[in-house]
């Protein structure tokens, strides 16, 4: 016993030492965070104000939010195959109290985001040449508009798939995800297949996914979930070189255990929960840059959720955040955002303007890390509910400043 016991470690250790080692000097880190203090002409904490699925952010968030990221290759440097490992966690805190917070207090939390494995550089010359697979839990084919961080569609999570295949005038994806893996539990997995890269004008470019979701569980007995199923599309234009920007506008369209809610495939569950919902959003959102000082973006959306009973919740959003330079190192950015929400016979209303000078270590729009204050008004109708958690009651309106770091890398 003893002998097989030293053989089967031997065999271990040179199974490990035979594994590609991880190029250290290749090594990235990436992150992300937003962090700030705040209060209210009120007092007290902070507060924001907030009606539809997303918010305008610019002096609206109440939260420590970061990302921390590493990836590492492995394989020859000099090509051939190769892969990457990829690890994204999140920490976000409710404001802090003090300088200790656990994730056992309430106050304090760690999530995982992406933790998966990408790999190429296996199928030769041709069609195949640059594809990639990959096996594990990621972020895939996100969109968001910055100033809202909506993100009109998402279709992350666990999964595997197959990338960058050259299709002649674009590119094709397909891949397969699943949510949920509890003890007979319902299973939500969704197959799809991505069209990407088509240029249909100049400097003008399409993309589109279309996914299909069902649900599966083992669970057998008289109480067992409803397996359901649904599908999305997503199909947007992005045109660049607009005043040194770029304009994006999509279409997303959802039927059946596919429609409604937020971040949209990814948290859709086909429970038959929504048999015969539907939903289309339509989103623009336009970035641009006068190269004299100005930059900024703008936003606009429509949408329209009918739900398994008939019932409709229409939202409408605008809003905009232009940007000046006074130097390389100090602008202002002011944002003003309008939210408008008909569920029912009710109509909530929301309107906000935040202005917010800013330190940066280069110019632009994009550049950060930003060191901000800022000052925020809102207003909104009695549809709107409490804002602020009540702090303002009776009245429908009030103020909030504070100061906030915001930076990626």
């Amino acid at each position: 016993m003893h002998q097989f016991k030293r053989l089967a470690i031997a065999a271990a250790a040179a199974s490990a030492f035979a594994v590609p080692a991880a190029h250290a000097e290749g090594v990235e880190f990436h992150g992300y965070l937003r962090s700030g203090v705040g209060t209210t002409s009120e007092g007290g904490d902070q507060k924001c104000f907030q009606i539809a699925p997303t918010k305008y952010r610019l002096g609206n968030e109440c939260e420590t939010y970061g990302e921390l990221a590493l990836s590492a290759p492995f394989g020859k440097s000099d090509g051939g195959p190769w892969a990457k490992y990829n690890l994204m966690l999140a920490t976000i805190e409710n404001n802090g109290q003090g300088d200790f917070e656990s994730v056992n207090g309430g106050k304090f939390d760690i999530a995982s985001r992406q933790n998966f494995f990408q790999a190429g550089g296996f199928f030769g010359k041709g069609a195949m040449e640059d594809a990639k697979i990959w096996i594990g839990k990621r972020y895939y084919n996100r969109h968001d508009v910055h100033i809202t961080d909506n993100f009109y569609w998402n279709n992350s999570g666990l999964g595997g798939g197959i990338e960058d295949i050259n299709a002649g005038a674009a590119k094709l994806a397909f891949a397969y995800h699943q949510n949920g893996n509890g003890n007979n539990s319902l299973s939500t997995r969704r197959l799809s297949a991505r069209l990407y890269d088509i240029d249909v004008n100049p400097n003008g470019k399409l993309e589109g996914e279309l996914v299909y979701l069902t649900g599966s569980t083992a669970d057998k007995s008289p109480t067992a979930p409803n397996e359901g199923s649904g599908w999305a599309l997503f199909v947007e234009h992005t045109q660049s070189g607009i005043l040194n920007g770029f304009n994006k506008l999509a279409l997303v369209y959802g039927a059946d255990d596919a429609a409604g809610g937020s971040w949209n495939p990814t948290y859709s569950t086909a429970d038959d929960g929504r048999k015969g919902a539907k939903e289309y959003r339509i989103v623009d959102q336009l970035y641009v840059d006068l190269k004299n000082g100005w930059s900024g973006m703008a936003t606009v959306l429509y949408s329209d959720v009918k739900d398994a009973a008939g019932n409709k919740t229409k939202w409408f959003s605008i809003g905009a955040r232009p940007q000046y330079n006074f130097t390389p190192n100090l602008s202002v950015a002011i944002e003003g955002g309008y939210d408008q929400v008909k569920s029912g016979g009710n109509t909530a209303k929301l309107a906000k303007l935040t202005v917010a000078p800013q330190y940066t270590l280069s110019g632009g729009f994009w550049a950060r890390p930003a060191f901000r204050a800022f000052a925020t008004y809102a207003k909104w109708n009695d549809a709107a509910g409490a804002q602020g958690g009540g702090v303002f009651a009776p009245d429908k309106n009030g103020m909030t400043y504070g100061l906030q770091v915001e930076a990626w890398w």
